[in-house]
């Protein structure tokens, strides 16, 4: 078996090259506009550089597989639509889901997230089921995918500007419940704001991407998910890309 196992990672691994060798083969990649918002330990866009975690994976990715970016910091709902209406333009992280799996191309994974329900300190909520957070508003930031969904399944959501607006707008009971990224809920529960305890349920895991303009260079997109996932056998960014806190 260990045989065999070797010679399969062995022609994983030239079919990678092999696809490499062609993309490039087909024509120099054209450069992507990357659009991306504030969302540590994801993305911590307050410096004049935006850095964070998937920061370091997207510059490495673009820098190994040769194709030219930009990176630009936008409020995500708006990064969204640009994304979807100009071509060469890509967003990340952001949520697959079915509403947005055709609208968009996908270089996948960049994220694996599990989401939960946060109360505010001193009010903790018992929320044994998913069900039970329905009598409660809900506060999510625009173009969250968990806050469309928990929207399209009839919760009461009430959405921000900002994922970092979240913990202060809980502490002062704006609404009952925050939906948040777990790393995210601990990254700025240890940074700055309100010091959050553990979530009062957990309740979804889902995979976040970079999502493309249909229209983006082939060669571009192409040499980005090869060369992602021939990434993604290296444990520092594997460990990034799947490891959770909670």
């Amino acid at each position: 078996m260990a045989g065999k196992y070797r010679r399969s990672a062995c022609c994983a691994g030239l079919a990678a090259l092999a696809l490499l060798s062609s993309a490039h083969a087909a024509g120099d990649p054209a450069p992507i506009r990357l659009l991306t918002y504030d969302e540590p330990p994801w993305v911590d866009a307050q410096q004049m550089t935006p850095h964070g975690v998937t920061i370091e994976l997207v510059k490495q990715l673009f820098e190994q597989a040769g194709v030219p970016f930009t990176i630009e910091v936008f409020p995500l709902k708006r990064a969204l639509k640009m994304a979807t209406t100009q071509a060469g333009t890509c967003v990340f992280p952001v949520e697959r889901s079915q509403e947005r799996e055709t609208a968009l191309r996908w270089v996948s994974p960049l994220v694996i997230s599990r989401y939960g329900f946060y109360s505010a300190p001193g009010h903790a909520l018992s929320l044994p089921t998913l069900e039970s957070a329905r009598p409660y508003a809900i506060a999510s930031y625009l173009g969250s995918g968990v806050g469309e969904y928990l929207l399209s399944r009839g919760f009461n959501v009430v959405e921000v500007s900002s994922a970092k607006l979240g913990p202060n707008m809980l502490a002062h009971k704006r609404f009952d419940l925050w939906v948040s990224d777990t790393r995210t809920a601990e990254a700025l529960s240890s940074s700055a704001g309100p010091k959050l305890g553990q979530p009062a349920l957990v309740f979804l895991s889902t995979l976040r991407a970079m999502g493309c303009h249909p229209d983006t260079s082939n060669v571009s997109i192409e040499l980005l998910q090869v060369t992602l996932l021939q990434m993604l056998k290296v444990p520092q960014w594997r460990e990034k890309v799947f490891k959770q806190q909670l």
